[in-house]
């Protein structure tokens, strides 16, 4: 299955790029494509839970399960004071 892939602020510096299309295998989870991601673009950002995910405009967990053409956002969590 194929998804799409979002990047956002320093996360589109580190890949070099804003979107992605990621192959995965059918039932891949969030925490799957963000393993894969890390791997692919050599950055733990992407599995040390700071980047907020959302799928089809929605909020997800690592444990969300991907279908075929899903629009994955990866947000990075700003801190404030």
């Amino acid at each position: 299955m194929k998804v799409t892939v979002k990047l956002f602020a320093h996360l589109r510096s580190i890949a070099g790029t804003d979107q992605l299309r990621v192959d995965l295998v059918e039932g891949a989870t969030v925490a799957e494509l963000l393993d894969h991601l890390s791997k692919t673009i050599d950055s733990p950002a992407l599995t040390d839970n700071s980047a907020s995910v959302m799928v089809d405009q929605k909020n997800a967990e690592r444990e969300t399960i991907l279908k075929d053409g899903d629009e994955v956002l990866l947000l990075p969590i700003i801190g404030g004071g």
